[in-house]
């Protein structure tokens, strides 16, 4: 497994609370994870994960457009540079950890009342974003 990108993976996941500044936080670093891994793998792997790396981004822009203070107030997690081009499945494994981990904090968020508010709004568009970059980090 990638020591540098376990480690901190596993801190994250443990320490994220279930907030919205957590679930910024995770998707902030899966999202930087997948374009780093993207660079680094051949162009074809390359393209579905940076589609991924996407629809990351695309799920954190959802929660910022609730609550924009995210983006300011919210720590951006890196897990650096990838070790070793051999390590690309750990990586993987690394990234699907966060898209798991940030999947159980929208559970966590899922408002139980009003269905149409715009939280429950940004939540519903971030979950179907994770979900579609999941099917290119669940892969091994």
């Amino acid at each position: 497994m990638s020591i540098t990108w376990q480690q901190p993976a596993d801190v994250l996941v443990e320490r994220a609370p279930a907030t919205w500044h957590g679930l910024w936080t995770l998707l902030y670093a899966a999202g930087h994870a997948t374009h780093t891994l993207a660079l680094t793998v051949p162009m074809i792997e390359g393209l579905d994960l940076t589609l991924a790396a996407m629809d990351l981004h695309q799920a954190r822009e959802e929660l910022e457009w609730v609550h924009p203070e995210l983006a300011d107030q919210a720590p951006a997690v890196s897990l650096g540079l990838l070790p070793a081009r051999d390590d690309v499945d750990a990586a993987r494994a690394v990234v699907d950890q966060l898209v798991l981990a940030a999947l159980d904090r929208i559970a966590d968020l899922a408002p139980t009342g009003d269905l149409n508010s715009p939280d429950e709004a940004a939540l519903l568009a971030a979950n179907r974003a994770l979900r579609s970059a999941r099917t290119v980090t669940a892969r091994p």
